[in-house]
C-alpha cells in the first residue's frame, strides 16, 4: 500500500490523497475504533468540525479533537446518512475541500461498521461463540452478551424447531448435516427443563467446560442429537466414553465395511440383531420380537454369517454396537 502511495503521489497529488483517506479509514475499521473516535479522526483529517445525529443522539467533534456540545446540521454542510435514522456531516463553511467528500463517505461507511457492530443479536453471538473459526477475542467478546453467568456450559443440539425457553441463547445454525439448533445451557441445567414443552424432543448432549470450551461441545453434540431416536430422545454424549472418538474420527472417511454389512440388511434382520445384541440372548429376543425361538435361532446363524462375527460374544457384541453407531451416524 505505501508502494502504491508513492508512485501514486508521484503521478496524481489527488488521487493519492483520495487513497489516503481509504487507509486512514479502513485502518480505523480495522482496530474497531469508537463512534467518537471515527468522528475524531474525521475532524482531524478534514480539519473541520464533524458530527453524527444516530436517532436523538448528536455527537460532534472539532479539528482539534474536542467533543462539542450537540447541535442540528445546517443545511449548508456536506450531509450523508451513516445508516438508517442516522446522517454525519462535515461542518464545513465556504467552499468544499477536495476531500471532503471521500471523506464524508468513507465516514458514513465506518459509522455504519461500527452501527451493524454494535446491533449483533444473541443469535449471532452464539454463532460466534460455538464456532471453531472465531478468534480467542471473538469469543470472549460474544459471551458477555449472552450473559451466561455459569463458569461451567454445554452445547445442546436439536431440530431448529421446537425453541428454548427465551433465557437460554439459542440460535439455528447450518451444518454439514443441515439446520440444527444449537442451545448453551449452564451445565447443571436439566436440559429438558430448558424447553416449554418435552412432547417431541430430541436432544444431543455436548461435553461440559468452560466459555472457549464451547467449539468442542458443539462438535460433540451434534454427534449426541444424530444418535438420538424415538426409544432414546435425549442421549448425553458423556455417556458414549471412548465412542465419542470412534465417532468423531468416522466422520472423516466413508462407512465402515462393519456399518456397510448392517445397512445392506433389511429392517427386520437389523430388529433381530438389536434385540440379540441388547438380550444377549436368542430366546429372550425372540420373545422380546414375538417370533418363535427356533426360527430366531435359524435366522441367527444366517446374520452371523452374513455380518462375520457373533454379537452374543464380548468382542461381536462391542463390534456390533459400534457398526450400529456409525450406521445411524452416517445415515
Amino acid at each position: 500500500m505505501q508502494d502504491l502511495l508513492g508512485r501514486l503521489t508521484a503521478l496524481d497529488p489527488d488521487a493519492s490523497e483520495t487513497l489516503k483517506v481509504v487507509t486512514y479509514f479502513d485502518a480505523l475499521v480495522a482496530r474497531s475504533v469508537g463512534v467518537e473516535s471515527m468522528l475524531r479522526g474525521a475532524a482531524v483529517l478534514s480539519g473541520a468540525t464533524v458530527g453524527q445525529r444516530d436517532g436523538r443522539q448528536i455527537v460532534r467533534v472539532r479539528a482539534d479533537g474536542v467533543r462539542i456540545d450537540p447541535i442540528e446540521p445546517s443545511h449548508a454542510w456536506p450531509v450523508r446518512e451513516s445508516g438508517p435514522g442516522a446522517i454525519a456531516w462535515i461542518e464545513r463553511e465556504g467552499p468544499a475541500h477536495t476531500n471532503d467528500t471521500m471523506i464524508l463517505e468513507r465516514l458514513s461507511l465506518a459509522l455504519g461498521i461500527i452501527r451493524a457492530r454494535r446491533s449483533v443479536g444473541p443469535e449471532s453471538a452464539v454463532e460466534l461463540a460455538i464456532s471453531s473459526y472465531a478468534g480467542a477475542d471473538e469469543r470472549a467478546a460474544a459471551l458477555p452478551r449472552l450473559r451466561l453467568g455459569a463458569r461451567t456450559l454445554r452445547l445442546v443440539a436439536s431440530p431448529p424447531d421446537p425453541a428454548p425457553l427465551p433465557q437460554h441463547p439459542s440460535a439455528v445454525v447450518a451444518t454439514r448435516h443441515g439446520l440444527t439448533r444449537a442451545t448453551i445451557l449452564d451445565a447443571e441445567t436439566d436440559a429438558v427443563s430448558a424447553w416449554p414443552d418435552s412432547e417431541g424432543l430430541r436432544l444431543g448432549l455436548g461435553t461440559a467446560g468452560p466459555g472457549e470450551h464451547l467449539p468442542r461441545s458443539w462438535s460433540s453434540a451434534l454427534v449426541a442429537v444424530r444418535l438420538t431416536s424415538p426409544a432414546e430422545p435425549v442421549v448425553d454424549v458423556a455417556d458414549l466414553g471412548a465412542l465419542l472418538l470412534v465417532a468423531e474420527a468416522a466422520e472423516q472417511g466413508p462407512l465402515h465395511p462393519d456399518a456397510a454389512a448392517l445397512a445392506a440388511l433389511d429392517d427386520r434382520s437389523r430388529e433381530l440383531l438389536d434385540a440379540v445384541a441388547e438380550e444377549q440372548s436368542v430366546r429372550a429376543a425372540a420373545l422380546r420380537l414375538g417370533r418363535h425361538h427356533s426360527s430366531v435361532q435359524e435366522r441367527m446363524a444366517v446374520l452371523v454369517e452374513t455380518v462375520g462375527y457373533d454379537p452374543r460374544t464380548s468382542r461381536g457384541h462391542a463390534r456390533y454396537v459400534l457398526a450400529r453407531m456409525l450406521l445411524t451416524l452416517g445415515s
